[in-house]
């Protein structure tokens, strides 16, 4: 952790080089996910709307954000954001606030009036930092996997 934080860039990422060198930072939140499953799961998102943004320190990644927009009858034009990733080795320099902050005036920019995230239980740090921000819980999130064999990573997460 350093005593002032470093300059960011915050940037879209736009290409298949930018995605691959990605890969490790949300490997460090998704350990159990390989490279095919995420070129997969990327390329559809992609195609449904889901952007990734990159915090680069000079040329080094140190974090990534996923967003998307969605209407929905609840709350309108939202956006949620899907993740917050900063490297491991850069913990506690404020980027998970930058990406933050970048995330929001995002949404602002494109009409939104709300952002909406969850975290998995047990994400002490990730609630700090959202907490931190202004966040606040306003309900449970709840899933089912209905083809559970299919999905190692639920599997594996999740014995």
């Amino acid at each position: 952790m350093s005593d002032t934080p470093k300059d960011i860039t915050i940037r879209e990422a736009r290409s298949d080089a930018d995605y691959h060198r990605a890969f490790p930072i949300i490997q460090q939140l998704l350990p159990h996910l390989d490279m095919q499953t995420y070129a997969q799961r990327i390329f559809v998102a992609r195609a449904t709307g889901y952007r990734v943004f990159v915090a680069e320190l000079g040329h080094e990644m140190v974090g990534m954000i996923g967003l998307i927009s969605n209407h929905n009858l609840h709350d309108g034009f939202t956006t949620y954001i899907e993740h917050v990733v900063v490297d491991q080795k850069h913990h506690g320099n404020g980027y998970g606030t930058k990406l933050i902050k970048f995330a929001e005036s995002r949404a602002r920019e494109e009409g939104c009036k709300l952002i909406e995230l969850d975290t998995d239980i047990g994400a002490d740090q990730a609630e700090g930092l959202y907490m931190k921000n202004g966040y606040v819980v306003v309900g449970k999130y709840y899933q089912k996997n209905i083809d559970r064999y299919s999905d190692p990573i639920f599997y594996d997460r999740k014995k």
